[in-house]
Formats: structure tokens, sequence, C-alpha cells
């Protein structure tokens, strides 16, 4: 989660102030408050990595999970559930806008590790899932890259005939008539 937080700052926009998606902000807040936490619970540090470019270390101490960051965990739901349950709308966007602030005034910097972030950005990652095809007394594993035309590739091993496309369009045909005004 720690991990996520961080990476979640790609979904931050710094013209407007806001995040693009909600989740991503929940990560990122969660990170912040393990890291007010403290007591070396997690420590985020700018360095070089072996490419020479600018990189992120994040360090998590597992020792201090159990005593340090499931109580402040534990605080900050509380307080929020508080908030919540007594419909104190003024207080909860107060604490939890406060934790969603992305700026350089004070370490670990984020707006600023922001830009390694994207810098650092891989491409999603595709699930291509493995086709099995029997061979005599073998059961053969055929695996594809994970890339569009392995995806593609996996259909088309997966699928050789055009007979899904009637399938289809028959269970299309036959489900129309729900779908109509």
């Amino acid at each position: 989660m720690s991990i996520a937080g961080l990476l979640a700052l790609e979904f931050y926009s710094p013209d407007t102030g806001s995040w693009r998606q909600a989740h991503m902000n929940g990560r990122y807040v969660i990170l912040r408050v393990m890291i007010e936490a403290g007591q070396g619970l997690i420590t985020i540090t700018k360095t070089t990595g072996d490419d020479g470019k600018e990189d992120i270390h994040l360090k998590l101490d597992r020792t201090k999970i159990l005593p340090v960051g499931k109580p402040a965990i534990g605080n900050f739901l509380r307080k929020l559930q508080v908030y919540k349950s007594t419909g104190d709308v003024e207080a909860a966007t107060a604490m939890y806008g406060h934790y969603s602030e992305v700026h350089d005034d004070e370490e670990p910097h984020f707006l600023s590790l922001r830009s390694v972030v994207l810098a650092r950005k891989t491409p999603r990652k595709m699930m291509v899932q493995h086709n099995t095809t029997v061979e005599g007394p073998t059961v053969k594993l055929q695996s594809y890259e994970s890339s569009a035309d392995g995806l593609v590739q996996s259909f088309i091993d997966r699928f050789p005939t055009s007979e899904v496309d009637d399938i289809l369009k028959e269970l299309m045909e036959k489900d129309q008539p729900y779908f109509t005004n």
C-alpha cells in the first residue's frame, strides 16, 4: 500500500490541485498517515538508480507495522468514521483534505517526487492467458508475451475457427429483445 500511495502521484493534477482517481487519492492518504506516524515506519529518499536517473527509495520497517502503523491507520479510520457517523462533513473534509495535499513544503517533497514517479512510469501490464493443447499423451502449455500482439495471438490460438462468431451472434440476437426500447 505504501508503494501504491507513492505511485498514486501519477494521478494527481498539480494544475488543478485535484486527484483524477479517488482510489489513488485514498492510497496516497494512507501513505501520508503512515509517514505521519513517524518512528521510522516509512522513510522515503530520493536517490539515483542503477541507470543513472533519479529514483525513489521507499523503506518500510516491518518491525514497526504492528506497534506504529496499525494504531496510526486505526486512529485515522476511527476519526473518519466518527465524522461520517456524526455528519461532520466540514471536519471530515478538512482532515481528508490535509492528508490529500501534495506539496513541497516539507519532507519528503511529494510534488518533486511526482516528476520521478512519472519519469519511472512503466507501461501497463497486460494479463495474457496461456493456452493448453493436448498432443497425444502430453499436455502442452503455450505462453505469450505480455503485449497487444500476444493477447491477439492468444485469442487466435484459443478460437482457431470462426464458430465463436456465430455463437456470439446467435446469443446477441436471442438477447436483443431485452435491450431495445
